[in-house]
Formats: structure tokens, C-alpha cells, sequence
């Protein structure tokens, strides 16, 4: 039987297995050998999946994107707008990341083949 105390441990200790484990985009990081096979039959290069960077910049040039927010695909990654700074973040190509204004999307940026990206609104 768990005791409150053992069970908070074994939640710390699923939490540091889950999110600190070994990621993809660095060199040596472990590969799923059946997502490589897998790729190699669509003729999908390895540069596919290496790991590019964004960043998402508010000019403060058009007033409808005052209240702007960022997401990934449905998710909620950030304030974007007027009063925030820049959003930087790590993704891949073809990724598709979206503006929000009022809950509608307004923009959408698909990440390309370059390994740093900026895009604005």
C-alpha cells in the first residue's frame, strides 16, 4: 500500500523519468529504430527531423494583434502580444504553430527547412 509520502515520491520520480529523458536533436541522442525504417521507406531525409528554432516577434504594427497569443497546433504556448517580449522555441520542420486573437486563429506559420526562423505579425 502507498502512503501519501511514497506516492508523492513515485509521482516525482515518473515526472523526472518522463521529462528528463534522452530527446531527440542532439548528436548521439537514442533513435526508434522502426520510426528510422519508417522514414527511410517515405524518403524522408534525417535533416527532416532535426531540431530548428523559432522566433515569433509582435511589431506592434497592426492593432488587431494586440492581444495576440501563440499556439501549437491546439495548445497554448504564449502571450504574443503587444505587451509581451518575443516567443522562442524549439520545433521542427513542418510544424504548424497559430495566432489566436479572441479565440479565432488569425495567422499560421509553418516551420521550414532552415535551422533558425523568425516570423512576425
Amino acid at each position: 500500500m502507498l502512503t501519501n509520502t511514497s506516492f508523492a515520491f513515485a509521482r516525482w520520480a515518473a515526472n523526472l523519468w518522463v521529462w528528463n529523458a534522452p530527446r531527440n536533436g542532439f548528436p548521439g541522442s537514442p533513435k526508434n529504430q522502426h520510426v528510422v525504417e519508417k522514414n527511410r521507406a517515405a524518403n524522408k531525409s534525417p535533416e527532416h527531423d532535426v531540431q530548428k528554432h523559432a522566433t515569433f516577434y509582435n511589431t506592434k504594427s497592426d492593432e488587431s494583434m494586440r492581444n495576440a497569443q501563440l499556439f501549437f497546433q491546439d495548445t497554448f504556448w504564449g502571450l504574443y502580444g503587444f505587451d509581451h517580449p518575443p516567443l522562442g522555441v524549439n520545433t521542427f520542420e513542418g510544424h504548424k504553430w497559430y495566432v489566436r486573437v479572441d479565440g479565432e486563429v488569425v495567422k499560421s506559420f509553418i516551420i521550414g527547412k532552415e535551422k533558425n526562423q523568425e516570423f512576425n505579425i
